[in-house]
């Protein structure tokens, strides 16, 4: 097992790596892990058309969620306190996805195996400790997030890896534990397959067409075809599977329910017209998540009431881990 470091584009780059996989994190944006490959293998995790942008670059106007696609490089990330829309929290703005998305967290290394970061948060009265552990095939996540302020506050708190080919493609495969599929109510896009706010037992939901879909096949690049949902009511401790045979390799996602009880579903197969992906992007996030829809803390008060609420000098922790398996 090794711990090296790198600059890229103005950013420390950890390494974690042994025999069997390798991981690289970024602690100055936002802890977000860039790789998790298998060793002689292809970066599993998706990474955005413009990658990991150069430190301290100029920055362009806009809202938090161009703000956020401009320094989205793929990968794997935190979103807390808010996931999706912005909203108005305790008289300020809750960014796109919240503010861990875009803060700077200290490092130090945790032996030859970990990386630990903290950060205090700035819009929301967080501090935040985040540690990324690598054994054998898996990389385990955990997060405790520690409330400093005098009153609860509400909060959204999900995990963000997104991937893409080589392990995602028209022969990929998703399994799971989930009884439910949920499809968002509101995202009404020109590209989307499934219909408005349908539920269905896994694996089947229906579709725009009014036909079943079956769920556990991942619609081919170029599919025109854009999704976003919600995975739900999982028979004990939640895991997703994403399996290619013909690329010989499968990944396994496992997390705690007792803080995150839900997953998103999102999926672009080279659909959006327009920013941020002009139908160049080809992405599948499996993404643990205390709550849902993924479209900011007012809408979750709203329709589901599954925001999650931290009291004062409260700590909650959550550990979400993923494995490889080669195939071959």
């Amino acid at each position: 097992m090794s711990l090296t470091t790198r600059q890229h584009r103005g950013w420390d780059v950890v390494r974690l790596a042994n025999d069997e996989i390798v991981v690289d994190v970024v602690p100055g944006k936002g802890g977000d892990i860039l790789t998790v490959a298998p060793v002689g293998g292809e970066n599993l995790l998706w990474s955005s058309p413009w990658g990991l942008r150069p430190r301290n670059g100029p920055v362009a106007a806009g809202s938090s969620h161009a703000v956020a696609m401009d320094y989205y490089p793929g990968g794997w990330q935190t979103v807390f306190p808010n996931g999706g829309d912005p909203c108005v929290e305790h008289d300020v703005e809750w960014p796109f996805h919240g503010e861990v998305w875009t803060a700077s967290l200290d490092w130090s290394a945790d032996g030859d195996d970990a990386v630990v970061m903290s950060t205090r948060l700035v819009r929301s009265p967080f501090e935040l400790t985040k540690r990324v552990h690598v054994a054998g095939c898996t990389v385990t996540v955990t997060e405790t997030v520690r409330n400093v302020g005098g009153h609860g506050v509400d909060v959204m708190w999900t995990s963000h890896p997104a991937f893409g080919p080589p392990l995602v493609d028209g022969d990929c495969r998703i399994d799971t534990n989930a009884q439910r599929f949920i499809v968002d109510a509101e995202r009404d896009t020109r590209s989307r397959d499934l219909d408005l706010g349908a539920e269905g037992s896994w694996p089947r939901v229906r579709g725009r067409d009014g036909e079943d879909v079956d769920l556990r096949r991942v619609p081919a690049p170029g599919a025109g075809v854009d999704r976003m949902a919600y995975l739900t009511d999982f028979a004990g401790e939640p895991w997703v599977t994403l399996t290619n045979e013909a690329a010989g390799v499968a990944v396994r996602l496992e997390w705690d329910a007792s803080v995150q009880p839900h997953a998103w579903y999102w999926l672009e197969a080279n659909a959006t017209p327009g920013f941020p992906w002009y139908r160049a992007a080809y992405v599948l996030a499996i993404e643990p998540a205390s709550s849902f829809p993924a479209r900011g803390l007012a809408t979750v008060r709203r329709t589901t009431g599954t925001q999650r609420r931290i009291a004062a000098g409260a700590t909650a922790t959550s550990s979400v881990s993923l494995s490889v398996s080669n195939l071959r």
